[in-house]
C-alpha cells in the first residue's frame, strides 16, 4: 500500500504581517484576590490593541475585554457580574495593530485565591 500525502502551500506576503512580541505582556498580582487586590493588571507594552478572553480550567468563557491602552484591567468577575470562584483561570490575549498587521497571541494561567 502507497501512503500519499498533500501539502497546501499558502503566500502570504511577509512585509505586510510580523509577528508582535509578546513576553513583556504579563498579568498580575500572582495568585490574584479580586476582593483585596481590587484588579488585575494586563499590561501591554506597546500601543496595540488587546483583545481578551479569560476562561475557568474547563475551558468555559468566563468574560472578555478588550483595549487599546497599557493596561487592561479585570476586576475577577464574570461576564454577568459575579465573582468567580477560586481556581486556574487561562487569560488567551491578542494583540494587533490595525495599521501596520503586526499581531501576537499569547495565554497566561492566573490563581484566583481567596
Amino acid at each position: 500500500k502507497a501512503l500519499c500525502a498533500a501539502v497546501l502551500l499558502v503566500a502570504i506576503p511577509f512585509a505586510s504581517l510580523s509577528a508582535y512580541d509578546m513576553k513583556n505582556v504579563v498579568a498580575g498580582p500572582v495568585p490574584f484576590n479580586p476582593k483585596k487586590d481590587f484588579k488585575l493588571n494586563i499590561v501591554n507594552p506597546g500601543t496595540y490593541h488587546l483583545e481578551i478572553s479569560i476562561y475557568d480550567i474547563n475551558g468555559d468563557l468566563v468574560c472578555t475585554k478588550s483595549g487599546s491602552s497599557n493596561t487592561v484591567i479585570w476586576n475577577g468577575r464574570d461576564g454577568n457580574g459575579r465573582y468567580v470562584k477560586p481556581g486556574l483561570y487561562l487569560i488567551k490575549i491578542t494583540a494587533e495593530d490595525p495599521s501596520t498587521g503586526d499581531y501576537g497571541k499569547k495565554i497566561i494561567r492566573i490563581l484566583v485565591d481567596y
